[in-house]
């Protein structure tokens, strides 16, 4: 196994040993004395540490932003981490740092780096992106000075400068790519006696350390993680550190999307929220923008669906739609596999069923049940928000009755709720207002939220039932557009 970790930093090769917890963040302003980066929010949310990262992926390098003051450096093996100071030729500007100034999108400037990477990230997984493909990828980064209406001008300046500088591409990609591809990757471990880092490239090489190092990963010393951003943040800010950590992102197997004959939607424990965004739109369009409405980009491209439901919060976006649809989890560990219902996978808060030792091998949601799905959030902003009341439904309908019906809520008990009692009440009865009406004392006896900063214990009660009829009024408008009439 390696104990150190080899990446490209700008173009140029680097091979170093790090800590387990350092972050890229940490690592580029304390061991390379880059100082582009800044450390704002400390949190994801801010930008202001946006770096880009490429990766292979099915034989091919591709480019992400991401946050650096949550990215390990240990997930850099194999990568190639670009910063603002590896875009500018000498004196001669990026075409992307030149839009930007033209654009008069900068000011004080400490936000400015973020915003150019997560453009350059954009343009160099998506040439020629539309407005909202720009909007996506800069939703993380927060502008205190010029606001946004600049930032968004920054295409048209760069339309008219990438014609005439050719190629937007940094003019070291092409070597590094061919490099990177020519990787062998094989697992990585190190330990400084305090922290200890272990990753992967397949699960068979995953059971066999777990079988071979018993006291390193019993009880609460091992913690699994992927994208790992909620990880980092109890690591930094809440001084929750483990003494070992294992990164299961470099296992193939558990990167998989597949639709099958039996009609269920499998999304790999790998997988991450950016790629479920692009690849399930089709197939399950309310799962995909439930997801979109999720944290920034620098986050999805990176945090996994897997992540979001091992991390037990009990407003995560994702589970009250897997849990309105029944879909399963595959749990597997060194004594086997097992398949656990979403609706069964949570004791308590951030209390769950997979043992210290197991990890999400898939998620497997069945679609073709229902022909109405929807979901609601309810946050102070639209993006980048966590939920203070979060609500799923999916109905099975047929001449105006409800034949079936599955509802879910989050952020009015310490898990995501399952609503039993709401669902069946629903079932057999006319498709009306006041059927969805009839449902408020019900769905209000089966929760009991409590008050946090996000909104009272009244509150939360009064809107999930609010949300009851907003999904009412959904079924309604999605009826409108299909031309139907009751």
């Amino acid at each position: 196994m390696k104990k150190t970790i080899r990446f490209f930093l700008n173009g140029k090769l680097k091979e170093i040993s790090v800590n387990g917890e350092t972050t890229v963040l940490e690592l580029l302003r304390s061991r390379f004395q880059l100082n582009g980066i800044k450390e704002g929010c400390g949190e994801g949310d801010c930008g202001a540490c946006t770096v880009v990262i490429g990766e292979v992926r099915e034989g091919k390098v591709h480019y992400k932003s991401a946050a650096g003051c949550l990215y390990l450096a240990a997930k850099l093996e194999g990568k190639h981490l670009i910063t603002i100071e590896g875009l500018a030729q000498k004196e001669k500007l990026h075409p992307i740092q030149e839009a930007v100034l033209n654009a008069h999108a900068t000011q004080c400037g400490f936000c400015t780096p973020g915003v150019i990477l997560s453009i350059l990230a954009l343009y160099l997984e998506r040439p020629n992106p539309g407005k909202e493909e720009f909007r996506r990828y800069l939703e993380g980064n927060l502008c205190r000075c010029t606001g946004y209406a600049a930032i968004r001008k920054v295409p048209e300046y760069l339309e008219d400068l990438t014609i005439d500088s050719g190629n937007i591409r940094p003019f070291y990609l092409d070597q590094t790519e061919e490099k990177q591809l020519a990787f062998v990757h094989e697992d990585i471990f190190i330990d400084d006696g305090v922290n200890a880092y272990y990753s992967p490239v397949s699960e068979e090489n995953l059971e066999a350390f777990i079988k071979d190092n018993g006291e390193l990963v019993s009880g609460k010393n091992l913690r699994f993680l992927n994208g790992g951003s909620d990880v980092v943040v109890g690591i930094k800010k809440r001084n929750q550190h483990y003494r070992l950590l294992v990164d299961i992102s470099r296992i193939s197997s558990l990167q998989k999307i597949s639709y099958g004959e039996s009609h269920e939607l499998i999304i790999g424990g790998g997988v991450t929220l950016s790629a479920i965004i692009d690849t399930v739109k089709q197939l399950f369009p309310q799962f995909s923008d439930a997801v979109s409405g999720m944290c920034s980009e620098q986050i999805r491209s990176s945090a996994t669906l897997a992540g979001n439901l091992v991390n037990a919060s009990p407003v995560a976006d994702t589970v009250p739609l897997l849990m309105a649809m029944n879909a399963v989890l595959t749990i597997r560990g060194c004594e086997g596999t097992r398949r656990v219902p979403v609706r069964e996978f949570y004791h308590g808060y951030k209390q769950t069923e997979n043992k210290s030792d197991e990890w999400v091998a898939s998620i497997s949601i069945p679609l073709g049940e229902y022909d109405f799905i929807h979901f609601e959030k309810v946050s102070k902003r639209k993006e980048v928000d966590i939920s203070a009341v979060n609500s799923a439904i999916a109905l099975k309908t047929s001449d105006g009755v409800i034949k079936k019906a599955s509802i879910a809520c989050g952020g009015v008990g310490p898990t995501t709720l399952f609503m039993p009692e709401t669902s069946h009440y629903l079932e057999g009865k006319s498709m009306t207002e006041e059927t969805f009406l009839g449902a408020y004392e019900i769905i209000g006896r089966e929760a009991a939220p409590i008050g946090d900063v996000r909104g009272s214990a009244d509150y939360r009660k009064a809107v999930m039932q609010n949300l009851l009829m907003k999904h009412y009024l959904a079924y309604e408008s999605s009826q409108e557009a299909d031309g139907h009439e009751e």
